[in-house]
């Protein structure tokens, strides 16, 4: 494993069909300590049985040439056979390995540099094809947070267009490539060299048919951004003669498993040619017609950090920084505009004149009065649910703070700024991929070695292999996006057909008439749990697609984060809380602070200001929440009860830092500091010591209307 200066720890796998394995071994191994991988992948070995290990049996020895362990498969000696090969002093544990009796497959699991990792090494042969559904049970088996690697000859191609020569057609080839589709889609697996080469050319296979990609290594999406290299060598020659070792080339990746990310360096946007050959390869990539526009982009990353490392070998940064050349989008765009405006509910429903007119929050609310809720969730989900527009994008990419802060995929706002125009296109096709993902099921399997009744619930994959799993520039696009679209339409979600929505906090408090105890509380969004956040989307009627958005989006870098299909006695536990540098979060706490304003607003014990006619005892003010009440032992009490079952449902925790009790109304009577500090919330409630003897609570006043503790 290569380990540079700053502790990046970088593992080789290597896949290779050698088309018999014990008569060239030498040759075998003389390339593979050219090629130094760490890990290798061999297919077709070819290792039939013997007095010591039986057909279908799993053959573990140790090996010469640096390999000091090895699984092989056996079944006959003449074909099929696979085998798993790992350095010495690679610091590997925890070995479990299955094998196929026929030879196809071997899956291993094991521990590198602290790592899980799961190796799945396939021969698919001809004369019998494997059931890739088969794997579906080892959904169960892979820890959430592993690397799953899946390499090895597949004989079927992915693109007929690009990854083979020959016109011939294959027969079969279509019932195998359903079947190892399908397998991809239910992992999430994405073809490496695809992703990060999706206009080259490269074989894997030679015969005097033609040639074919047939070899791949498949890896999750979210772990993509972890390869640091992928390639296919030239076939190997033996060392005496004119001769291949096998009709196969080999092909290897690399994962950097540990360390600090490498990141694009800034500087390289000062060099010219650096940006012509980006921009070149951008572009092309930008015009591939594909049916996973949602893996160029990702890919793309990839490629550009390789590219960018070796043209950063190859040349001097000049001392000219070039300026930025703004999108012909926003060119003539005016300060603040928003990406939902009247004239976009204008041309959705432009068969309903009367409408065409109205803000888009009085168009949901004449809806909601009038009872056209069928036409709400219409309008709700092409709102917020609609495809990725360009201009949504670009708005958002100028609107991040710039920033060559260290990223986890290597690239920095500054980059995206600078490339914002050319990126698009690309990055329009992974929102809207993700935007299209299905809704997520569970998945109950039979557990065989338990009892009828009992069953495995493995949360579902699509939560931990999202293509949005990490916080990166991606991230917060996308967040920007929805959380916009979002909080387009959340004072109709929060208060549906209530055409003149509340006024702000100033004017309750401006409006205060009897003297009044406001309390503020603001939560952590940390302390949040899931059940509470999703059934509280649910409650509000958010269209089911975009809650699944959310979801992927929220529930990132944590392991099984499924609060609906994580058995009890699961060692991965789910995961909660809000993370404060979202964008959508502010507009989730508003959600989740919801039930609680309206318990209290019901509550006919409680009293409030005449506001605009209405009696409101408290509002959301984003993510704070304010209360008024009348200062009496029986408000106080209630209240209490409110507030201990809200942060018991929800996991909330009042943030101290910026939560207070003050009193407020009209009177010539002041209350000085050192009193309001009497004011304060304890372990037990809310307290006023300056009160506790009086026998007429509700006559103190306060000059000061509002204090706000932004």
């Amino acid at each position: 494993m290569d380990e540079s200066d700053d502790k990046q720890q970088i593992l080789t796998i290597l896949s290779w069909n050698v088309n018999g394995f014990n008569h060239k071994k030498s040759e075998i191994f003389h390339h593979l300590s050219l090629l130094n991988a760490d890990v290798v992948f061999l297919q077709e070995t070819h290792v039939g049985p013997d007095r010591i290990y039986s057909t279908g049996s799993i053959k573990i020895e140790a090996l010469e040439c640096n390999y000091d362990m090895a699984a092989f498969t056996v079944f006959k000696g003449s074909s099929r056979g696979v085998a798993v090969l790992f350095k010495k002093n690679l610091g590997c544990g925890g070995f479990k390995v299955d094998g196929d009796i026929k030879g196809r497959y071997i899956i291993i699991s094991c521990q590198i540099c602290g790592h899980d990792f799961v190796f799945i090494n396939v021969y698919n042969s001809n004369d019998e094809k494997i059931m890739f559904k088969q794997f579906a049970h080892f959904s169960t088996q892979i820890p959430p947070t592993a690397f799953l690697v899946v390499g090895g000859d597949f004989n079927t191609v992915m693109d007929a267009d690009l990854d083979k020569t020959s016109n011939l057609r294959n027969r079969s080839h279509r019932k195998s490539f359903d079947s190892l589709q399908s397998f991809l889609e239910t992992f999430n697996l994405v073809d490496v060299w695809r992703c990060v080469y999706p206009e080259i050319k490269s074989f894997t296979y030679f015969d005097g048919k033609g040639q074919s990609r047939l070899d791949y290594f498949f890896l999750q999406s979210h772990n993509l951004t972890s390869v640091t290299a992928c390639r296919i060598y030239e076939r190997p020659q033996y060392t005496d003669k004119e001769d291949y070792v096998s009709d196969h080339a080999p092909l290897s990746i690399q994962i950097q498993v540990d360390g600090t990310k490498m990141q694009f360096d800034s500087f390289l946007l000062k060099d010219k040619a650096c940006m012509e050959q980006i921009s070149r390869t951008i572009k092309t990539i930008s015009g591939i017609k594909t049916k996973r526009k949602r893996d160029l982009w990702p890919g793309v990353k990839v490629r550009l950090f390789c590219e960018a490392i070796a043209l950063q070998n190859l040349s001097r940064c000049s001392d000219t920084m070039q300026t930025f050349e703004l999108p012909e989008e926003l060119e003539h765009m005016e300060p603040g505009v928003c990406s939902f405006s009247e004239s976009y509910i204008e041309v959705l429903h432009t068969s309903n004149g009367s409408c065409t007119s109205r803000s888009l929050l009085n168009f949901l609310d004449h809806l909601h009065q009038t009872e056209r809720f069928e036409e709400i969730k219409l309008t709700l989900n092409a709102v917020l649910c609609e495809s990725v527009s360009r201009k949504e994008i670009l708005v958002s990419i100028l609107s991040l703070p710039q920033s060559d802060c260290l990223t986890s995929d290597g690239l920095t706002v500054h980059f995206y700024i600078h490339f914002a125009s050319k990126l698009v296109d690309l990055l329009q096709g992974f929102f809207n991929q993700i935007l299209d993902l299905k809704p997520i099921k569970c998945l109950v399997i039979e557990s065989p070695s338990q009892g009828n009744y009992d069953h495995t619930y493995c949360c579902s994959i699509q939560h931990y292999c999202s293509p949005i799993s990490v916080i990166n520039v991606d991230y917060k696009i996308l967040a920007l996006i929805l959380a916009d679209r979002l909080s387009s339409v959340i004072k109709h979600v929060l208060n549906p057909g209530q055409s003149n929505p509340h006024a702000s906090v100033q004017d309750f408090t401006s409006a205060l008439q009897i003297p009044m105890l406001i309390v503020t509380l603001k939560v952590d969004p940390s302390a949040l749990k899931w059940p509470y956040l999703f059934n509280s989307l649910k409650s509000v009627n958010l269209p089911d697609r975009f809650r699944s958005v959310l979801e992927l989006l929220l529930m990132t870098e944590g392991g099984v984060n499924s609060h609906r299909h994580t058995r009890s006695d699961s060692p991965y536990c789910p995961t909660q809380g809000l993370k404060e540098e979202c964008p959508l979060t502010p507009l989730l706490i508003s959600i989740c602070l919801h039930p609680l304003i309206y318990s209290i607003n019901c509550e006919q014990m409680l009293l409030g200001p005449t506001v605009q006619g209405e009696i409101p005892k408290s509002v959301i003010d984003k993510d704070r929440a304010f209360i008024f009440l009348c200062n009496t032992s029986e408000t106080l009490d209630s209240f209490e009860t409110m507030l201990h079952d809200f942060t018991e449902t929800s996991g909330f925790i009042i943030d101290d830092r910026y939560s207070e009790v003050f009193v407020a109304g009209t009177s010539n009577f002041s209350l000085g500091k050192d009193r309001l500090k009497l004011f304060k919330r304890t372990d037990n409630g809310f307290h006023c010591d300056y009160f506790a003897d009086s026998r007429d609570c509700g006559i103190v006043q306060e000059e000061r209307v509002f204090k706000q503790s932004n």
